[in-house]
């Protein structure tokens, strides 16, 4: 049987445990985001950001930039690219 003192240590431990959970899932969240072309997550550093999106990422190779820029925004493809 567990003492007082054990269960202490279990309850507390499992407390920063659920801490670290809830901080660290909105960590990984500010540094991964989606690719609105091909769908791939990556790490934010590795995307760009559309100029004219709001919230809009793309892989930096000129593939899923020229993809993005030619649907969603066919007046300003020609000039950007």
């Amino acid at each position: 049987m567990l003492g007082k003192d054990d269960v202490a240590k279990l309850r507390e431990e499992r407390e920063v445990l659920e801490n670290w959970r809830t901080y660290s899932c909105h960590v990984i969240a500010d540094l991964l985001e989606v690719c609105v072309v091909c769908g791939t997550v990556r790490e934010k550093e590795r995307l760009t950001r559309c100029r004219w999106c709001e919230d809009v990422y793309y892989c930096q190779g000129d593939t899923c930039a020229h993809q993005h820029h030619a649907e969603t925004h066919p007046a300003t493809a020609y000039w950007t690219w």
